[in-house]
């Protein structure tokens, strides 16, 4: 027993994730794979059975856990009231009427992407293959393109779980993470091109009348961003609170506001409400939320964690910038979500910056963090949208997956773009 306790801790971490991860494969249950992952670090760690009540019960009922499960729930609930009231429809014929091509077969699955619907590529999966009229592309084709033009807002888009999340553990704001990872999304979009849609040959569809106004349908987007905006101009205490809360807020007004101009029916809200998809989105990313605790929870030596790992690399000479690559990218593989990679890698990937790290030094390390996760999670057979995508198209899950592996080399050019511009500025 005290053999397996000695086991550094980086390997008990990596072991959990790969539990996570092989659980994943042969019972095809990421919520209970996750409770076995954060259990088996827990035990593994030297947590008793009561301390791990504690440390659960502590974090399930804190403040900024509820209000964070809140606002996740309101998201997923705003994604299914769009798709309800066919809003992101109306936006795809507003673009058909002034796009074609190679622009619109990449625009309409960026689009959808804007709104975090979760498995939302089998919504613009559809959409795409309408986009090539004359069916001259292969399945292949259109597999990679929606399932790459779908992710490559998540770096930085506040609408996201995982750019929340990173907020919150990182301690810094939204403007400095959207600020630090655009550029891992315009080298992902070039990316996309030159692999994906440089060499294709669309025929233009015949132009519609431009009767759909693009301002109409980006109408919720527009009106999040703003109220958010509004509230820490007007509030900007209400921080102090809970950092979710003026997200939140700004959500709810949103729905408010279309459920008064595009009224749905009770049946249709009670069909939203109480979807198994909803249930079972919050209570994994409470469960992702409850490992991180584990992560940052003192031990019953009196240390923590990542105080014994930080010793464990520095006497094993273990560069940190490789632990800043291979624990988002594992985590990412595993999980197959934003908010899965940087739950259960960020944690540790900032205490080992130490306590109060220089503000470069911390930009760019989330920004490799970041980029590292995101590689990690496109290419994980357990991603929700891979999975559907290929569903669709009739692909072979793998295949399509190795096939936009050598693309993620962009990601992580956009990553060394950042962080050179980082080290310039300061």
């Amino acid at each position: 027993m005290d053999f397996l306790l000695n086991i550094p801790v980086l390997i008990k971490i990596l072991v959990s994730l790969a539990i996570i991860l092989a659980c994943d494969r042969l019972i095809h249950n990421l919520i209970i794979s996750m409770c076995i992952g954060t259990s088996l670090l827990a035990l593994w760690s030297g947590h008793s059975f009561l301390d791990i009540f504690k440390i659960t019960t502590t974090t399930v009922i804190s403040r900024d856990y509820i209000i964070l499960l809140s606002m996740i729930f309101m998201l997923i609930t705003l994604s299914a009231q769009l798709k309800e009231i066919k809003m992101m429809n109306g936006l795809v014929e507003s673009l058909r009427a002034r796009l074609s091509g190679k622009s619109l077969i990449a625009v309409v699955p960026a689009i959808i992407g804007l709104i975090p619907m979760p498995g939302g590529a089998l919504f613009s999966a559809p959409l795409v293959d309408d986009c090539d009229n004359e069916k001259s592309l292969d399945s292949y084709t259109k597999t990679k393109i929606n399932y790459w033009f779908r992710h490559i807002w998540e770096f930085w888009f506040p609408l996201y779980a995982g750019v929340i999340l990173a907020i919150k553990i990182t301690g810094l704001e939204i403007w400095q993470i959207a600020a630090i990872n655009l550029p891992l999304t315009i080298f992902m979009a070039l990316g996309g091109y030159i692999f994906l849609l440089r060499k294709l040959k669309i025929e233009k569809a015949e132009k519609k009348d431009k009767k759909y106004s693009i301002l109409k349908y980006l109408s919720p987007i527009i009106s999040i961003i703003f109220f958010y905006s509004l509230i820490l101009i007007l509030l900007p205490q209400i921080k102090s609170v809970s950092t979710y809360l003026p997200m939140g807020i700004s959500i709810a007004i949103t729905v408010i506001l279309i459920q008064i101009l595009k009224p749905l029916s009770a049946r249709t809200w009670l069909k939203i409400l109480f979807t198994k998809n909803i249930g079972e989105m919050i209570l994994l990313i409470a469960i992702i939320t409850i490992y991180a605790a584990f992560i940052e929870s003192k031990l019953p030596n009196g240390r923590y964690l990542m105080e014994i790992m930080k010793d464990e690399l520095s006497s094993a000479g273990i560069p940190t910038l490789l632990l800043t690559i291979i624990l988002p990218f594992a985590s990412g593989l595993a999980t197959g979500v934003a908010f899965g990679f940087v739950g259960t890698s960020f944690p540790i990937i900032v205490s080992l910056l130490g306590k109060d790290p220089a503000l470069a030094t911390l930009l760019s390390t989330v920004v490799l963090a970041y980029a590292s996760g995101h590689v990690g999670q496109l290419l994980s057979p357990v991603h929700v949208c891979n999975i559907v995508t290929n569903k669709y198209f009739k692909t072979n899950l793998l295949k399509a997956t190795m096939e936009i592996a050598p693309i993620c080399i962009f990601i992580f050019a956009g990553a060394a773009f950042s962080i050179t511009i980082i080290n310039i500025l300061f």
